[in-house]
């Protein structure tokens, strides 16, 4: 991530200020109110006089004008461990070749607490053989945090490398920041997502009581945790059944899902070419309405493309990462996915904040009469981490036979 000179390809000059954050001073230039160059947080202030001195060499020292002080102050909120959305800042990447703008372009969209491989945003890029010129791209980004090269991983979860001062263990730190757990040892790897299948439930359910009193009653009179998830069914037919089985009541989405496999000579595992191939007619004629139709299309194209994960990819992907990829799909949305990653992939540490259920649930074990928002769902559920997904188990039983006024 060396920061390219700014002067090579214009005469005019730009400005830079420092400034301090949580992790060190930074620094930040721009041009025309544009962003050309920011310094990550370094150890010291001589360490980054001698990167400004190298990186800005054509930037005078100024005070920046007020969108730029609010960019600082999202910045430092950043560092701080505060959520900031870096999106909407302007950039001017007038320096960096049409190649690298193109990388830079499909990196700004890689949200925070999402990570991508080098051959992923090799294929978005449309280059699906050139994964090390996009190496090699993301270490000449000029602007890091706000092109967030430090989202760009090995496709097997290690960290890769960081040119920035911090090096890698900076780029650790700050994957951290975005809730994304990452080892250091034996090597910096993401770190896998806790699985259902890999807690030891007897201290789970402790650890759940202990923190939370009214969860722990609950915890003693309810039936005792038996969460059924299959991973055998592949992600591409698990998303094909929920799309049918969307506004639909149990027996009757059953019924539509089987005449739909009976197109296909009955059998179970449907591939993407399978729908592709199908005249819309045909599975119009099973009972799918035409929106589903459209979606379990977009689906297959989806597949067919490269861009939804198997269950393996999906073994080391954050939630967050996998909620916003999927939810791309026509018919899919957030639900659809957190139901995914609890019940197909054992997800341990899962809260689908808007599902109703659980909110009852928490309103049930609260003796409330009315229903928390999804906000304060989210907020209280944060005494349960890491065992979200099975708190959300009992929530679900207290919801069954609890009535809200």
């Amino acid at each position: 991530m060396k920061t390219a000179k700014t002067t090579k390809t214009t005469n005019k000059p730009g400005f830079y200020c420092s400034f301090l954050t949580a992790l060190g001073s930074a620094a930040i230039a721009w041009r025309d109110s544009k962003i050309i160059g920011l310094l990550l947080p370094e150890a010291s202030e001589g360490s980054l006089r001698k990167k400004v001195a190298k990186q800005f060499s054509n930037c005078l020292s100024a005070t920046p004008p007020e969108p730029l002080s609010r960019l600082i102050e999202q910045i430092r909120e950043y560092f701080a461990g505060r959520p900031a959305n870096f999106k909407a800042a302007r950039l001017d990447l007038s320096d960096c070749t049409p190649f690298c703008r193109l990388v830079y372009e499909h990196l700004r969209q890689v949200s925070a607490g999402s990570t991508v491989s080098y051959k992923a945003l090799a294929e978005a890029c449309d280059r699906p053989a050139a994964a090390r010129a996009i190496g090699l791209a993301a270490g000449k980004n000029p602007i890091p945090l706000l092109i967030p090269c430090h989202r760009v991983v090995n496709a097997d979860g290690r960290l890769g490398g960081f040119s920035a001062g911090g090096g890698i263990s900076l780029k650790a730190q700050m994957l951290r920041l975005e809730d994304i757990d990452v080892e250091d040892k034996p090597v910096f790897r993401i770190k896998s997502p806790l699985l259902i299948s890999d807690c030891d439930l007897d201290l789970v359910l402790k650890h759940l009581s202990k923190v939370d009193r009214d969860l722990g009653q609950l915890i003693k009179t309810a039936p005792r945790f038996n969460l059924e998830f299959s991973s055998n069914t592949s992600i591409f037919q698990a998303l094909l059944e929920s799309i049918i089985y969307q506004q639909l009541t149990g027996k009757a989405a059953a019924t539509i899902y089987r005449r739909v496999l009976d197109l296909f000579s009955g059998k179970q595992d449907v591939t993407a070419l399978d729908i592709i191939r199908a005249d819309e007619d045909e599975l119009r004629s099973a009972g799918l309405s035409r929106n589903k139709v459209l979606a379990i299309k977009d689906l297959a194209e989806f597949a067919i493309s490269g861009r939804l994960p198997d269950h393996k990819q999906m073994l080391l992907m954050p939630s967050r990462e996998i909620i916003d990829r999927l939810t791309l799909i026509r018919g899919i949305g957030r639900w659809t996915v957190e139901m995914l990653l609890i019940f197909r992939l054992g997800r341990a540490d899962l809260m689908a904040a808007d599902d109703y259920g659980l909110r009852k649930g928490l309103a049930a074990i609260r003796h409330q009469k009315a229903l928390p928002t999804p906000a304060e769902l989210t907020r209280q559920s944060l005494a349960w981490k890491p065992y979200r997904s099975i708190a959300s188990w009992y929530l679900w039983r207290a919801a069954e036979n609890y009535k809200i006024a």
